[in-house]
């Protein structure tokens, strides 16, 4: 009995870190609800449409308005405080559309990847992608030039489509465009970092097709039209959202973004938005925050679970067996379970003692 004792407490007092959710039904259980984080209070910023979270300066967020815009991105801090306009040097703007953080050239650098992919006839032979270095200096307000910019040529597979979600894999670099289909038939479109060049032409690759179902309560704007999207900093989630949801698809080790949209997704939570474009996760993956078109629009935050640092093979075998990955515990319930546990061994200790000292030796 004592050593069983001793097993149990080992293992459930041991550090634990909850698996990677493997289904898309139970990776949207571990969000939270809506949160009002704050107000866009750049006056310019009427028809935000992409977004992304600095991954060089905490708490602020890069955006840009959608067609008519200027070739700039805005910074913002995640409260929506202005921190100033950005001009992209050597860009022009068609009709920006997404944006996203990730990896590019330089090692240990962080870029930005603005989307002038917006085609809403279909008549764009080839559309760009624009890729800039964020700058060393955080954004204070009084905005600048962002310089060391290439240009992109993006050509589709199958001649012009309109397309409005861009999405970098924080992992490998790749590049990733869903298109926009009123008819919930989307493609997903691929290239390879190292084919990310300026000045050669790049050929996306099709990678299958989704379908995107409408919301069953969603009013206005169709929602099976992807209009952004976003990838957690580790990789381990995709979001795509359309003007009536946010949907998530639970991305495993090793596999690619394309694949991972094949899979099955759930719908996140989503506050109303009467235009909703932009998506982006923050860069610690705790949350993502969403924001719609229109003039000093609120953000929103929604809370994401993240797994601890540290993990126990015994305690993750055991949540495996049970069938039962634990996202949705609280630490609250979790140091409750280890006291209760640990005060049961403590007992069983005792009894055990008093129990040896009526034996003879």
């Amino acid at each position: 009995m004592l050593g069983r004792l001793a097993v149990v407490a080992a293992v459930l007092v041991a550090p634990t870190a909850w698996a990677r959710p493997s289904a898309g039904g139970d990776l949207c259980a571990d969000f939270g609800a809506p949160e009002l984080a704050g107000t866009v209070a750049d006056p310019d910023l009427t028809e935000i449409s992409g977004l992304a979270a600095s991954r060089v300066h905490p708490d602020v967020l890069w955006t840009h308005n959608d067609s008519g815009g200027q070739p700039a991105l805005h910074a913002m801090a995640d409260d929506g405080t202005d921190l100033g306009r950005y001009v992209v040097a050597g860009a022009s703007a068609t009709d920006w559309e997404d944006l996203a953080a990730g990896p590019g050239t330089e090692p240990d650098r962080s870029y930005l990847y603005a989307a002038d992919i917006g085609d809403n006839d279909a008549v764009r032979p080839s559309v760009t992608v624009y890729r800039v270095p964020e700058p060393d200096a955080a954004p204070t307000g009084a905005g600048g030039t962002l310089r060391g910019t290439e240009t992109i040529e993006v050509r589709y597979p199958d001649g012009p489509a309109d397309a409005e979600a861009l999405l970098v894999d924080p992992v490998t670099g790749d590049l990733v465009i869903v298109t926009k289909s009123y008819a919930g038939r989307s493609h997903v479109l691929e290239a390879p970092a190292a084919a990310l060049v300026e000045g050669s032409p790049v050929t996306l690759a099709d990678a299958g097709t989704i379908t995107i179902r409408p919301p069953l309560d969603g009013v206005g704007l169709p929602g099976t039209a992807v209009t952004g999207g976003d990838i957690a900093p580790d990789g381990s989630v995709v979001l795509l959202r359309t003007y009536q949801s946010v949907l998530a698809f639970a991305r495993a080790d090793g596999q690619s973004v394309a694949d991972a949209l094949q899979g099955t997704s759930c719908e996140a939570p989503e506050a109303d938005e009467p235009q909703g474009e932009a998506v982006a996760f923050t860069s610690a993956g705790d949350a993502y925050v969403t924001v719609s078109e229109g003039s000093s629009q609120p953000i929103h935050r929604i809370a994401v679970a993240v797994p601890a640092a540290t993990t126990s093979t015994s305690a993750t075998t055991t949540a495996d067996a049970d069938g039962d990955e634990g996202g949705g515990a609280t630490s609250a319930t979790l140091v409750l379970a280890v006291g209760v546990v640990v005060a049961v061994a403590a007992v069983g200790l005792v009894l055990v003692a008093r129990r040896r000292r009526g034996r003879p030796d």
